[in-house]
């Protein structure tokens, strides 16, 4: 490999750039809702049993 010429973006610094203004505060896991893709049958079989009480 040769030296990297002065005014060559870096895939690092390319990957940064592609970035942009991405927020850096993640999803509070414990408060996000889970999509129904993502709910078991379990989690499905209380929700039922709740709405009915």
């Amino acid at each position: 490999m040769g030296a990297v010429p002065k005014n060559k973006i870096t895939r690092v610094e390319r990957g940064k750039r592609r970035a942009g203004n991405t927020p850096t505060l993640k999803k509070d896991i414990k408060t996000a809702r889970i999509p129904l893709s993502k709910k078991g049958f379990m989690a499905a079989l209380f929700k039922a049993i709740e709405t009915k009480n």
